[in-house]
């Protein structure tokens, strides 16, 4: 069996005693860095979580028109029929996606935040869109590997910055501009990456981990010279004992050695402990903090360690001045701190509190003071205690709450309502903004979620709560639109996103969403799509629409074997009208014989102003038989209805049917020629196909 030399006692339980300490150490790093890096990512994925909210929104909406302008022109790389309308008014509007939004977001972000966000893809239509090395390595793990997100902390021009990425799927709203890049759905289309500038934060995780290092140290230096102290002691004791039992066989004549052997271990004895609190004192100058004694009466300090001139410059000598303490705390921490202390060193009670001091350079220093009540008979005597600079952890919670402070401002800023919803006690949290979005105060809110529902309108609750139960069912994407009745009878209508964050032991399953007022933009979209689609004059759809109308039918017909048709009209001597009477009696005729024909078509059919005084009648499931019938009816009804003072003014109307070779051009062409046969025919007349004839 192996044996330690006796002189080599301390080696194994001082072995022991190492190990666990840097086990212990390890373990703590190992641990802090995993909370550091879990941070890191959580932040990233907010973000990005935020962006693919508005980027969904964007996609389900179709898009979004906003006005053109320097910083928002149009997107030359976003190839749309309808990308660049112009109102009415003049007005060049331009279409958004959700790409050229997350990139006018990203601008505004980075100016307002430093943060940096990058919509990108191995495959990009914007040359903007190109992936760094760090995120082209991202996206082949996304589709190669079906890695969801990646996040690391790395230095940027001498700087840390915490990288996010996240992988963005094709949904089937992104088809409208993507398929042609042969996407399917579920395919990893690109990635957002966030960039977040982490000097702070990585300032704060390495002191941390200097922290650790020098408590463990100084724990380690401790303990084992209390372990060293014990077994010297003990191997001390031994040898007594065992020169005690050698000596028993001949008291007598060993006496006086036993006695000159005892003084002399008493003189060491003596050295030896003058030795070990002069290591004491070293040890507790050497801890990372201020270790003291005071008197419990008067507050005067009786001890303090020699870290107190380091940490606060202040000479140990001066601590023992009365009155010190008082003195440099903080002019607005100089009253309650001094009375808490008195108070709870009255009742006995270890305390600790954190407080304001001014060190000698005229800094502001955090304290966290820890300490221990010493009493004799009932009465406090002495108090013993620790302090500990915690101006770093302060410092840390303050940016915390500037980074809160900066994302309540970019929500009022978009006026976005922020909630959170707990299922399980069905407890509502609003911030001010869903007060305002609601027209509650915080008073006439009472935070239950069945009490919300009875401000939302009846029509729109059943789908609410039924998106809502799927949600926590299945997880699945909560994105709705509904309407609210506001202050009792403003209607307003509401677009709210949410996502389910899982529970654990201590917090139940919730969900935290968004809520923003899209009513103008509602009202807006009607009107863009109403002057998009109508005559002004008429009341007519527009040539626009109906060339639009007439593919889809062609289609539909072609699909499901259906006939088709088409009338083209124009009224007769119109340019007659307005030499006469004037442009305001031509207007009268055009929208007088517009109502009449509207009022005599099918409800199916499809009354268009193709230009000036030209007008169609696009009719699906209608043979070229019961269109030559419709037309003639149309002419019988212009002849039945005169327009003072022009009177009776008539249309020459051509007739055709959709053939097989047809398409819309020449089946517009055909029209167009057969309402010229009509007028060469003498006018007012219906001419239709050879077939339909």
């Amino acid at each position: 069996m192996l044996r330690i030399p006796d002189r080599f006692y301390w080696v194994l339980p001082l072995g022991a005693w190492t190990l666990l300490i840097l086990l212990s150490l390890g373990l703590t790093l190992y641990q802090g860095h995993n909370a550091a890096s879990a941070t890191a990512r959580q932040q990233g994925r907010d973000i990005f979580h935020m962006i693919e909210a508005m980027r969904l929104w964007n996609s389900r909406s179709g898009g979004i028109y906003v006005r053109q302008s320097e910083t928002t022109p149009p997107n030359k790389y976003l190839e749309l029929p309808e990308r660049d309308p112009v109102t009415t008014s003049g007005i060049h509007l331009t279409t958004v996606n959700p790409a050229y939004m997350t990139r006018q977001m990203a601008g505004v972000i980075a100016s307002e935040s430093g943060i940096r966000i990058h919509i990108t893809s191995l495959r990009p239509i914007n040359p903007g869109n190109v992936a760094d090395p760090w995120e082209t390595q991202a996206l082949q793990a996304f589709e190669q590997h079906g890695e969801k997100e990646r996040s690391e902390i790395l230095d940027s021009a001498g700087e840390p910055v915490i990288r996010y990425m996240a992988a963005l799927y094709v949904r089937k709203e992104c088809l409208s501009c993507h398929e042609k890049q042969n996407y399917r759905v579920g395919d990893v289309r690109g990635g957002i990456s966030v960039s977040i500038p982490a000097t702070d934060f990585v300032a704060r995780a390495d002191a941390s981990r200097r922290q650790l290092v020098i408590a463990h140290v100084g724990v380690w230096a401790l303990v084992a010279l209390m372990l060293l102290i014990y077994l010297r002691q003990y191997r001390v004791q031994w040898n007594s004992l065992k020169n005690l039992t050698a000596t028993l066989e001949d008291r007598v004549r060993e006496r006086t050695a036993r006695l000159a052997e005892e003084s002399a271990a008493h003189r060491a004895s003596e050295q030896e402990a003058r030795q070990h609190h002069q290591r004491f004192l070293d040890l507790v100058n050497t801890t990372d903090g201020i270790v003291w004694e005071a008197d419990a009466r008067t507050f005067v300090f009786t001890f303090v360690s020699r870290k107190a001139e380091s940490l606060l410059g202040y000479p140990v000598e001066d601590w023992q001045t009365p009155g010190f303490w008082v003195a440099h705390l903080h002019p607005e921490d100089r009253e309650w701190a001094p009375q808490y202390c008195a108070s709870c060193t009255g009742r006995l009670e270890p305390h600790r509190f954190e407080y304001r001091f001014i060190a000698r350079d005229g800094r502001v220093v955090w304290l966290e003071d820890i300490v221990t009540v010493v009493a004799e008979n009932g009465e406090p005597t002495l108090l013993r205690g620790l302090m500990v600079d915690i101006t770093a952890r302060r410092e840390a919670e303050l940016e915390v709450r500037h980074l809160t402070q900066r994302l309540t401002l970019a929500t009022r800023a978009a006026h976005i309502g922020i909630w959170e919803y707990e299922p399980h006690s069905g407890k509502l949290v609003w911030d001010s903004t869903m007060h305002e979005l609601f027209g509650l105060s915080p008073d006439e809110f009472s935070g239950r979620f069945d009490d919300v529902l009875q401000l939302i309108l009846p029509d729109d609750v059943p789908h609410l709560t039924k998106l809502v139960d799927e949600t926590l069912r299945t997880g699945s994407d909560f994105v709705t639109t509904f309407r609210i009745l506001r202050h009792g009878t403003e209607i307003r209508h509401i677009d709210a996103q949410a996502v389910l964050v899982p529970g654990n032991g201590q917090q139940p399953l919730r969900m935290i969403g968004v809520n923003r007022d899209v009513t103008e933009r509602k009202r807006n979209e009607q009107e863009l799509l109403r002057l998009a689609t109508t005559d002004v004059l008429t009341g007519c759809y527009n040539r626009g629409y109906l060339q639009r109308m007439l593919e889809l039918e062609i289609d539909r017909a072609r699909r499901h074997g259906d006939v088709l048709s088409l009338l083209m009209y124009d009224l007769d001597r119109f340019k007659h009208v307005n030499d006469t009477w004037g442009h305001g009696v031509g207007d009268q005729v055009l929208a007088q014989s517009a109502a009449v024909v509207r009022d005599t078509i099918r409800r199916t059919d499809t009354l268009a102003r193709w230009g000036g005084e030209e007008f169609m009648v696009l009719c699906p499931r209608t043979s070229a038989a019961e269109a030559k019938v419709l037309g003639e009816r149309v002419q019988q009804a212009l002849r039945e209805h005169a327009t003072p003072p022009a009177g009776v003014v008539t249309a020459s109307i051509g007739v055709v049917t959709l053939r097989p070779e047809d398409d819309a051009d020449t089946l517009l062409k055909r029209a167009d020629d057969l309402m010229y046969c009509a007028k060469q025919a003498g006018r007012n007349r219906v001419c239709c196909d050879v077939d339909a004839v």
